[in-house]
């Protein structure tokens, strides 16, 4: 059984080691200013300045909005491009969404969570 210190997603200015929006759970903190994450069964140790962290188990979708960094995903009507989407905080899934929900139903796993609105990835 695994021991989990806190929770890690990628801060927005560091290049994507981890999936934007996600968080994955701390395994390991190091007295050399890194820590330790699961992501899929394997352990990923990164910079503590390149993640944000928190303590409490995410309850929230992540909003992540695409930058010109990264290219945009073609949508599926033709000359849609989808520049925001949502992450789900049980299981990681990459949703669209309309408007400004509040909460949103993960088509994935199926959990309904409400939406942070308070900052984007």
């Amino acid at each position: 059984m695994r021991i989990t210190l806190g929770w890690a997603r990628s801060a927005d200015n560091v290049a994507d080691v981890l999936r934007r929006g996600a968080w994955y759970p701390v395994v390991e903190e190091a007295a050399d200013g890194h820590v330790v994450v699961e992501v899929r069964r394997q352990r990923i140790r990164l910079n503590r300045a390149d993640v944000t962290v928190r303590t409490e188990p995410p309850d929230h979708w992540s909003v992540v909005v695409r930058t010109g960094v990264l290219r945009p995903t073609p949508g599926g009507k033709g000359m849609e491009v989808v520049t925001t989407y949502a992450v789900c905080p049980l299981c990681h899934y990459r949703q669209d969404f309309a408007g400004k929900p509040v909460t949103l139903r993960c088509v994935r796993c199926g959990a309904t969570s409400p939406v942070d609105w308070t900052e984007t990835c």
